[in-house]
């Protein structure tokens, strides 16, 4: 209020507020600024006066009848989305009232400790609303390339790289499910990557821990090629060598997990595909690691199991999807070997181009921030690039 008042009150301003403009005495005591160790002191103090200056009090049941259903509808709406009653009494009226029209419309009472929590979220987390083979493709991504931690009440996931197939994966992956954060950071091998996360809802704690092998041989078949084709888009490489002078395309799988490896054979072989796992020493002193690790590397090369492999696969990783299908294209005989050539190399370069571009963008974004720690989080990148 702009006018000055001075206390105690005079019964004239004391009309004004409460039977007038229909102030509550809590409003009237912020009005003339009373400062009490308890606001319900202040409250207690305008009522003495307003006893005292002859002034009655308001019907105490006529604010209840002056809810409306539209007004208690937006209360459901306010408490729903996380606001306290004593928010949306606002001092106006008293909190059980609230309670009471709300729970005249079925709503539970929930936990204070959730209330706070969900009051101070800033973004909203929705739970997993897919099936069983978007989870199992999910877990298969997850064992291959995400970062997952339990981060308080929410999933953590997390992935830094240079291709931005796989950031444009894992946002169509996520974000239908919470915000998706990317921001750009140093990286030793590329120079400079972007990292993306997105805290989600504690029904995605399947992600936390990496499935066993044993765990997924009792899969269902159409759920164990669910989980390799997460497993493929996240670690598998599809590429095109010169063998006696064609064109020979290969698959390929790199991991340190034996054990699984030996499970993608077992079930590529009861399809008829036939691979072989090889294994190789990475260098020691490699950037960024330090010591020498056996690397094991499943691969497929015989035509007609790279085009069965590449069928039976529902990959996901554009990049991936777009070399899939114009190998498929070649095997099939719907394009002939000089086209091939031009649209592999035209791909390829694509590709290429995009992964540069990509990691120029994150060093652009870095140099913009001088000072800034590296790898902060850019609230202004949450979409695909």
């Amino acid at each position: 209020m702009s006018e000055t008042l001075s206390w105690p009150p005079r019964k004239e301003d004391l009309q004004r507020f409460y039977l007038e403009q229909h102030l509550s005495a809590m409003k009237i005591a912020q009005a003339y600024g009373l400062k009490y160790a308890s606001p319900k002191t202040a409250e207690s103090t305008v009522l003495y006066h307003l006893k005292r200056n002859g002034i009655r009090r308001r019907d105490t049941a006529e604010h209840i009848r002056k809810v409306t259903p539209q007004l208690a509808d937006e209360w459901v709406r306010r408490y729903e989305s996380g606001e306290s009653l004593k928010q949306i009494a606002a001092g106006e009226i008293d909190a059980v009232t609230v309670w009471n029209h709300l729970r005249d419309r079925g709503v539970q009472l929930r936990d204070k400790v959730d209330a706070q929590i969900k009051t101070v979220t800033k973004y909203e987390r929705k739970p997993f609303a897919g099936d069983n083979l978007e989870k199992c493709y999910l877990m298969g991504l997850r064992y291959g390339d995400l970062d997952v931690v339990r981060h308080g009440r929410a999933i953590r996931v997390r992935l830094s790289t240079t291709h931005p197939a796989m950031a444009d994966l894992f946002i169509s992956s996520f974000s239908r499910y919470g915000h998706v954060q990317k921001y750009p950071r140093t990286d030793q091998l590329a120079g400079h990557e972007w990292t993306l996360e997105c805290d989600l809802d504690v029904s995605f704690e399947f992600l936390l821990a990496k499935p066993s092998v044993e765990d997924l041989r009792h899969l269902p078949p159409t759920q164990l090629d669910s989980f390799l084709a997460g497993f493929f888009d996240a670690e598998g490489t599809v590429y095109v060598h010169k063998k006696y002078e064609r064109d020979s395309p290969e698959l390929q799988v790199t991991n340190t997990d034996l054990p699984l490896l030996r499970l993608m054979q077992e079930s590529f072989s009861a399809k008829g595909i036939h691979s072989v796992i090889q294994h190789s020493f990475q260098a020691a002193n490699r950037i960024p690691h330090t010591n020498a690790s056996e690397i094991r590397k499943l691969a497929i090369w015989r035509l007609v199991d790279v085009r069965s492999a590449l069928e039976s696969l529902a990959l996901r990783h554009e990049e991936k999807v777009r070399k899939s299908k114009l190998i498929l294209s070649l095997l099939s005989n719907v394009t002939q070997a000089d086209e091939f050539q031009l649209q592999w190399r035209e791909l390829t370069d694509s590709i290429k181009e995009g992964r540069s571009e990509f990691v120029g963008r994150a060093r652009e974004m870095l140099a913009q921030r001088p000072g800034r720690e590296t790898g902060k989080k850019d609230e202004q990148f949450v979409a695909a690039s």
